[in-house]
């Protein structure tokens, strides 16, 4: 990813680290619906791993987390109306 070379580390900047998780929390909304809601961190890391399988460790493990809650927000949110 282009942000890459801007970070020492090789972690995603906190930006685009976060437009991924949107990216990916949306595809699996779009493409499970409701069901979405149901998944577990495992399941969301399992689902995910393809599309963060070249990132730092750190990232990897992160990522699933930040969608899960994501998610639960959503489910909070679209709930409660």
């Amino acid at each position: 990813m282009r942000g890459r070379q801007y970070s020492s580390d090789g972690r995603l900047p906190e930006r685009e680290l976060q437009e991924l998780v949107d990216l990916l929390a949306l595809r699996l909304y779009q493409d499970m619906g409701r069901r979405a809601y149901a998944l577990t961190r495992l399941d969301v890391a399992e689902l995910v791993e393809p599309y963060i399988s070249d990132l730092v460790p750190e990232d990897r493990r992160m990522i699933p987390w930040l969608i899960w809650d994501l998610l639960q927000e959503g489910m909070e949110i679209e709930l409660s109306v």
